[in-house]
């Protein structure tokens, strides 16, 4: 998985997470408004150790995925498997559809996922264990701890484990200290992200709220939520994740075996129905689940020649959508590059980013030279301000001549307003012309970003405006700003 990630770590071009996340590390903090610290922090020092060079930055996701991977072989050891079926655990994981599409990127989710997992494995080791060791449970709590701090969502994760374990058992473990003590050490490592949330009324919240009602790419519909769960994990190896959830139900596993992790799964999944959360959400769950059912998957294959040549044939097909679908294999803009970004749009969000940057500062470049020292430039999302901001830093492709970059968009608002020298802005993105009214009384529109051909994202044809004459100082503008 990690030499598969690594051939095309190269290809297409940054996400706008990555600037983001590499903007935000530079940015020294308890937490940010929309993630904790510990990924940003590792974004910005991983970017300036490899020198922006996006081959190298993708090293650290394609080693995260391939431990997403061997975890679930190892957990498969974990519950009695043998050799054979801790492969096809593992290879089951391996051919999940969200391993490969988060692996190519330095997100959030592509860390959680195998730190969630490895808590997880940790989880089943400490309850399994009736020697009543402490050391499993407080590496379970760190590893939560670590979670938290990478994404809050670790959380909901265990505390549905938990009610899974007070349904199904073993309930007697809980009438020990240790898994409250791996409770505390959990909590005191994630004490940093949540006392900032807390002290900054928990913008975090107005953030999924964003999310349920769809102001992510990656947002889902209530509606299809299960849908795209299965699509993202692969309608062909999501038979193994259902036999791994219907065999932990299962006696003998149910009772004081697995049967809490079954439910901890579906009640999990009743969550993200409710709050209206991302089909990806789960993905701490996989590598366990499937360790449970790969077993069984494999034996029955095996038992009749029809049923291996129908196991070839779909695990080839599986690799071969999956692939298509996840990674930057194709051209940019071709047909099956179009066909790729349509279950999977964050594609369309690795590319253009260079040619984006130049037209902005095209226009920087037009404006007379008395005028360039009180411009800013104004961002609409956290994306065009994190490339613009990071292309001025690196001085290359245009940013020499690029002013200072400002976004009222997440933790670029938190970074404060501009100085009250800059009376103007270059403001890039579609933003409403009454909402601009607010800030400057003129504003013209000096370009447009133009995407590759083919390529429809979120900053395709968006406008480019020089704006003059501010209507007050940023002191007074600066709270109405959410998305400028």
């Amino acid at each position: 998985m990690t030499a598969v990630l690594l051939v095309v770590a190269g290809r297409y071009g940054f996400h706008r997470d990555e600037y983001y996340f590499v903007v935000t590390g530079q940015h020294p903090a308890w937490s940010a408004p929309d993630n904790p610290m510990l990924v940003p922090y590792l974004a910005a020092g991983w970017y300036w150790l490899v020198g922006g060079h996006l081959w190298a930055f993708r090293v650290l996701p394609a080693l995260a995925a391939g431990g997403y991977v061997l975890l679930g072989g190892l957990i498969a050891r974990e519950i009695g498997s043998g050799r054979r079926h801790q492969v096809a655990a593992a290879a089951a994981v391996a051919l999940t559809g969200i391993v490969l599409a988060v692996g190519h990127l330095f997100e959030t989710t592509t860390f959680d996922m195998v730190v969630t997992a490895a808590a997880l494995w940790m989880l089943i080791r400490a309850l399994a264990d009736d020697r009543r060791r402490w050391a499993p449970w407080i590496v379970f709590g760190v590893l939560t701890g670590v979670a938290m701090e990478i994404k809050i969502m670790a959380a909901p994760v265990m505390a549905c484990c938990l009610v899974g374990v007070l349904i199904f058992g073993p309930r007697r473990r809980l009438a020990d200290p240790r898994p409250w003590v791996a409770g505390a050490i959990a909590l005191v490592l994630a004490a940093p992200n949540l006392l900032w949330q807390a002290n900054h009324g928990w913008p975090m919240a107005a953030i999924a709220a964003g999310i349920a009602g769809g102001a992510s790419t990656s947002s889902t519909p209530r509606a299809a939520l299960l849908p795209t769960m299965l699509l993202e994990i692969g309608p062909i190896v999501g038979v193994v994740l259902i036999v791994g959830v219907v065999r932990a139900l299962r006696a003998p596993l149910r009772r004081d075996g697995l049967g809490w992790l079954a439910a901890g799964f579906l009640i999990f999944v009743v969550l993200m129905l409710v709050t209206g959360g991302k089909a990806y959400y789960p993905a701490g769950f996989y590598p366990a689940l499937m360790a449970v059912g790969a077993g069984s998957v494999l034996d029955w294959s095996l038992r009749r020649r029809w049923r291996r040549i129908l196991a070839v044939s779909l695990i080839s097909i599986s690799i071969v959508v999956t692939a298509s679908l996840t990674l930057p294999l194709f051209r940019v803009g071709s047909v099956l590059f179009r066909v790729g970004v349509g279950p999977n749009p964050d594609m369309a969000e690795t590319v253009g980013w260079d040619q984006y940057v130049k037209t902005v500062a095209d226009v920087a470049r037009s404006l007379p030279t008395d005028q360039r020292g009180h411009t800013i430039v104004a961002a609409s999302n956290y994306g065009e301000a994190g490339s613009l901001y990071l292309a001025r830093q690196a001085g290359g492709a245009g940013g020499q001549v690029l002013p200072p970059v400002y976004s009222g968009s997440n933790a670029f608002w938190y970074w404060g307003p501009p100085p009250e020298s800059a009376t103007d802005a270059i403001v890039v993105g579609d933003v409403p012309p009454e909402q601009l009214g607010r800030y400057f009384s003129s504003c013209t529109l000096r370009a447009r970003l133009s995407s590759p051909p083919g390529v429809d994202n979120d900053e395709a044809g968006a406008a480019v405006r020089y704006c003059t004459g501010r209507t007050a100082s940023w002191a007074m503008l600066w709270p109405q700003v959410n998305s400028l």
